[in-house]
């Protein structure tokens, strides 16, 4: 196992890096069509963009589907970093993600871009001093947000278990107040695609979704009852998902989001453009400071260390072969 993984830490390393410049790397192909002054969707944009850079294959298994109707708290089970990309691309960038700032320092340039878009909610881990304040805020910022609802990971932590952790009830109770519906949505294979916890990373990989019923709480007796249901329906589809058919297979179609834009305002479209812009600019600098440390290690550096780069660049090769195939 541990040679196995120390085989694949470059193939790790270089997707963490393709993840963390996801936003100059799409802008730059125009996937991620920034400069468009029409209706557009830059979450769901960067979602498919690099849903499409991992080679990943999403299946829908059920007769559910994306609720499209307003404003709702979609609930993702949280497994790695690829939830983010993974669960924009099947919400189709119809909720903004509920998330620790510690996320923000950890990729600092495409999180940049979805504060701008407002779809983000950043928040600090531990206990609310004043629950009314923070609903209060919750109010305002998704008032603000072009985006209509929230993606929220209730289980709190990620987890590469074959099981689910306890749901927290926090956004849970927001909802309820706020007579928010509420949807869930549990994908099998996210954690394969990559994984922090394991420091691993697979192309090609096909992922199975399931879409639960809209819960709405004005139908609900009390928070008990409410949580029930949403307890219910968590398990019932971590079930279906998890105990799919492996794809690909005549009972589960593939899943495509449906293409729709917002109307973003004029200060958003400046911002979007000004920070896309930069990370432009700062990712060409670092892929020149990288080609000329490359030249200046091959024109000035004795044979043990061009031995040693050859062996790296070899290593490198090797672990995205195993990754990709």
């Amino acid at each position: 196992m541990a040679v196995s993984k120390l085989l694949g830490l470059p193939a790790f390393l270089f997707s963490v890096f393709a993840f963390y410049w996801s936003l100059p790397m799409l802008a730059i192909t125009y996937r991620l069509r920034f400069l468009n002054l029409g209706k557009r969707n830059d979450m769901l944009d960067w979602g498919r963009g690099l849903v499409n850079f991992f080679a990943v294959t999403i299946y829908k298994v059920g007769d559910g589907s994306l609720y499209k109707g307003g404003s709702c708290l979609y609930l993702c089970n949280h497994r790695s970093w690829a939830d983010f990309f993974i669960d924009i691309y099947i919400t189709e960038g119809r909720g903004a993600m509920m998330s620790r700032w510690l996320v923000f320092f950890v990729f600092p340039i495409f999180c940049s871009a979805v504060v701008t878009l407002k779809g983000i909610i950043l928040f600090k881990r531990g206990t609310i001093a004043d629950k009314e304040k923070f609903n209060a805020w919750l109010d305002a910022t998704l008032a603000s947000s072009p985006v209509p609802g929230m993606l929220v990971y209730p289980e709190g932590h990620r987890s590469i278990k074959p099981h689910s952790l306890p749901l927290k009830r926090g956004m849970l109770h927001y909802a309820f107040s706020r007579k928010l519906p509420v949807q869930v949505i549990i994908t099998r294979g996210k954690d394969d695609v990559l994984s922090e916890k394991t420091m691993a990373v697979h192309w090609r990989r096909q992922l199975v979704t399931s879409y639960g019923k809209v819960i709405k709480p004005s139908e609900c007796a009390s928070f008990d009852a409410f949580m029930h249901e949403v307890q219910t329906e968590w398990d019932k589809h971590w079930a279906e998902a998890y105990n799919a058919p492996k794809p690909p297979s005549k009972s589960l179609p593939r899943l495509v989001p449906a293409p729709h834009g917002y109307d973003y305002p004029l200060s958003m479209r400046l911002g979007m453009g000004s920070v896309t812009t930069f990370s432009i600019f700062a990712f060409a600098g670092v892929l020149y400071g990288t080609y000329c440390t490359a030249l200046w290690v091959l024109a000035f550096t004795g044979a043990a260390q061009k031995v040693i780069v050859t062996v790296l660049a070899l290593w490198m090769g090797l672990a995205l072969t195993r990754a990709v195939l």
